[in-house]
């Protein structure tokens, strides 16, 4: 009787398939731990980030000289407003995936040097949205005395899907828009 040596030319795939198996699994591990590790940490950023302070809509904030207060944030398309002069870049419309507002914001001279008042200094930003500056403002340039007290309109067009916007403007001034503006 003549025995038979095993085959070794054949690997067993019972075997093998559990070797790759495990191969596999091992090499999975990495990316997944780096995957969670970045995630932890921007979670972290994301948890503990302080937003910059701003005066929340509707209340008066200190600027250079007096104070400023946004009385209204009104969206174009409800009330179909136009600057009394002609603007083309009012007449042509939004851009898709925008819509535009226009911002009333009264400035108040409160101090002996009074305000110099440049509306085009202004400008929107908030997640969503980059230093949005002014389609048309009035007045454009005004000086205020003290005592002095003049409504200025802005007009932006903002990004439908921004949140947490402010209107930006000189000496670090940040007045919340508050969320009745969009119209998405």
């Amino acid at each position: 009787m003549s025995t038979m040596a095993p085959d070794v030319s054949t690997p067993d795939t019972a075997a093998t398939g559990r070797t790759g198996t495990r191969r596999r699994r091992k090499l999975l591990v990495i990316p997944l731990s780096l995957l969670c590790a970045l995630g932890l940490v921007l979670g972290y950023l994301f948890l503990t980030a302080k937003p910059e302070a701003s005066t929340p809509l509707g209340a008066s904030a200190v600027i250079p000289g007096g104070t400023a207060r946004v009385n209204g944030i009104i969206p174009l398309e409800k009330d179909g407003w136009l600057p009394p002069e002609r603007v083309q870049v009012l007449d042509e419309g939004p851009s898709a995936g925008t819509h535009r507002v226009r911002i009333l914001v009264q400035f108040t001279a409160l101090e002996g040097e009074g305000i110099t008042l440049d509306t085009s200094q202004f400008s929107v930003t908030g997640l969503g949205a980059n230093s949005i500056h002014p389609l048309w403002t009035s007045p454009a340039k005004a000086q205020l005395r003290q005592g002095d007290t003049a409504d200025a309109t802005m007009v932006f067009e903002l990004p439908n899907q921004a949140i947490a916007l402010v209107l930006e403007g000189p000496g670090n001034t940040r007045l919340s828009l508050g969320l009745s503006h969009h119209t998405s």
